[in-house]
């Protein structure tokens, strides 16, 4: 995934008094329920309906080593993030490294019951859950920028407005999708979460040199909804061009829940998307 960089917009009163509130003193963060690392759930629950504008609100954050985070992923009780060069599973509510393995240069990650899918500019490689032992392997042209899971199919982005979308078990293409972007004509998809709304497949995609991510329908490529990230994204103390959203994972059971992470970020946040008007 290429490096972005974040937009701010912000007068110097307004980033002071946000950025008191995200650096605030974390929240406890609850309790994961353990799940077996075959158990696939691409998304959080559905959100309401009716909520097409979100915002991102701090709920709990863990101090990170500022790893490359290229992808990162719920498995069971244990986050597993793609660091571009390991792969490794971490602690949720400590950041504690429980398991590593060094991989090939490569980002994007998307657990699906055939295993854990990542990919790189040398294709996707299906990865055990557990063990992070390689499997199968498989072509992919391009370069991939972010990967997940929508029940079906692996989306895939590549920093255009288009995903591809892939067979589950082999990362064949399958069929690509143009963005109707409207307002976001000349957005730069990256980093990808796949949820379900409206009662259907959709993912949540970072857009490349802001601060938001936008819902995408996977039916029709409408953009659906919008989430602005500038409560995470301010609580970062600016060290390059490359500190930016690379990770976000699910929280299981919850309403709008999720783990976001960053290139070389300074906390792994759980962010709660609330609506807006």
């Amino acid at each position: 995934m290429k490096p972005l960089r974040i937009t701010r917009f912000r007068c110097t009163v307004a980033a002071a008094l946000l950025a008191l509130t995200a650096c605030s003193a974390p929240q406890p963060v609850a309790h994961l329920a353990s799940a077996p690392a075959t158990t696939v759930s691409p998304a959080p629950a559905a959100v309401r309906a009716t909520s097409r504008h979100f915002r991102a609100q701090v709920l709990a954050r863990v101090p990170t080593d500022r790893a490359d985070a290229r992808g990162l992923e719920l498995v069971g009780d244990l986050l597993v993030e793609n660091t571009g060069q390991v792969i490794r599973a971490v602690a949720p509510s400590t950041g504690e490294i429980q398991a590593q393995r060094t991989v090939p240069p490569g980002s994007g990650t998307a657990l699906t019951p055939a295993g854990l899918w990542r990919t790189g500019a040398g294709g996707a490689v299906l990865l055990d859950p557990k063990s992070f032992v390689d499997g199968r392997r498989a072509a992919i042209e391009g370069e991939p920028w972010g990967l997940c899971y929508d029940g079906t199919h692996l989306v895939q982005s590549d920093g255009t407005t288009r995903l591809l979308l892939r067979d589950r078990d082999t990362a064949a293409l399958v069929r690509e999708l143009r963005v109707d972007a409207r307002e976001w004509s000349t957005a730069r998809l990256g980093e990808l979460h796949c949820a379900t709304a409206d009662g259907g497949p959709q993912v949540w995609a970072a857009v490349t040199g802001t601060d938001w991510m936008i819902r995408v329908d996977l039916a029709s490529g409408a953009v659906t909804a919008d989430a602005d990230l500038t409560a995470i994204t301010i609580a970062e103390v600016p060290t390059g061009s490359d500190q930016v959203i690379g990770g976000i994972a699910a929280v299981p059971n919850t309403s709008g829940e999720l783990w976001l992470t960053g290139r070389h970020y300074h906390h792994r946040y759980r962010i709660g998307l609330r609506p807006r008007p």
